[in-house]
């Protein structure tokens, strides 16, 4: 599966999402499964990740995508976690890791939770609110 047919079968306008993520071509990025050793890696409740290549999902959300089920959670997260291979092509691997880890340990420093210091990270707000353009409410009824 890819982005584009994730957007698409959650009845999000893949348009709409390259005009909000120019330097992302949805149809280009794959969406796997994650190996259980990379989810090992993952913090308890993350359910996708973004990387350069592509995305990786539980095999719960996988289940999801392919099934059409909650098409508004499936289509944002994908939104989400497209909008993350956004700010690595706008600020480069190097640059994207340092803000991201940056702003985490920043945010531990100063005696937040680990998911109060998640929450904080700049990059994961901007996804947030990328993703809030595309909820319920803008999808066609």
């Amino acid at each position: 599966m890819n982005a584009g047919d994730a957007l698409v079968s959650a009845g999000f306008d893949v348009a709409a999402v390259r005009r909000a993520l120019p330097h992302v071509e949805p149809y280009a990025v794959p969406v796997r499964v994650a190996s259980p050793t990379f989810r090992f890696f993952w913090a308890r409740g993350i359910v996708a990740v973004a990387m350069p290549w592509g995305i990786y999902v539980t095999d719960t959300v996988d289940e999801r995508l392919r099934s059409g089920a909650e098409p508004e959670r499936s289509g944002s997260l994908i939104v989400h976690e497209l909008t993350h291979l956004e700010q690595y092509a706008r600020l480069g691997a190097v640059r994207h890791l340092t803000q991201y880890l940056g702003d985490y340990l920043h945010s531990r420093l100063r005696g937040s939770s680990h998911w109060e210091a998640y929450r904080a990270i700049r990059l994961e707000r901007e996804a947030r609110e990328v993703a809030a353009r595309f909820d319920a409410a803008a999808l066609p009824r």
